[in-house]
């Protein structure tokens, strides 16, 4: 199946997590992080997402999940291990039209979260589909591993900076980027031995 990956500006938008378990209070604290205004809504919670929830930027609904929870949401997240909640949130928000992440539940996803990196301003992303996370993940920690330190990007806004006050078209900045970065990643092999 073909996708589009996006990255989602989530500042204000709400966000609707129905289930509060281990993985639902993961994705609510990430899209809280992100600046999403959280709805959470489930019978119950773990410690973390009740001590994270603070009536404004996240809250905590302790009930069962209705239709009308989605109401104004922007994005849905159904994270629960009941199938039928999972389908019932898919129709909810189908009707609605809304995107679903529904984690580990392919038939009432819409929408499937990625595994990521970030590195300040750098965010580097792999999906499976849902088919294979723990690929994804694998993928994602071998890609940690081997990332380049953070003082890269600093030095790749310095760059930039003066490309744009120099002018420098777009075709002649990659050439010096690799260059710098090739100059920095002997630097820094040769100071590992």
């Amino acid at each position: 199946m073909a996708m589009v990956p996006v990255f989602i500006k989530a500042d204000g938008a709400v966000v609707v997590v129905v289930g509060a378990g281990p993985v639902g209070t993961r994705k609510a604290l990430e899209w809280a992080s992100a600046g999403a205004v959280v709805r959470v809504v489930a019978p119950a919670a773990t410690v973390e997402l009740r001590a994270a929830a603070d009536g404004n930027a996240l809250t905590y609904s302790a009930k069962e999940f209705e239709p009308s929870d989605l109401d104004g949401a922007f994005f849905v997240v159904a994270a629960t291990n009941v199938p039928a909640v999972n389908a019932a949130v898919a129709v909810a928000a189908n009707e609605r039209h809304l995107f679903v992440n529904a984690i580990d539940d392919l038939p009432n996803a819409t929408a499937y979260a990625a595994s990521t990196i970030r590195r300040g301003p750098l965010t580097i992303a792999l999906a499976s589909g849902g088919e294979a996370p723990a690929l994804t993940r694998l993928m994602r920690e071998v890609l940690e591993s081997v990332l380049p330190p953070d003082a890269w990007i600093s030095r790749a806004r310095e760059l930039r900076r003066g490309w744009k006050e120099r002018g420098t078209p777009m075709d002649a900045r990659f050439p010096e980027l690799l260059d710098e970065f090739s100059q920095r990643a002997k630097i820094d092999r040769d100071s590992s031995t």
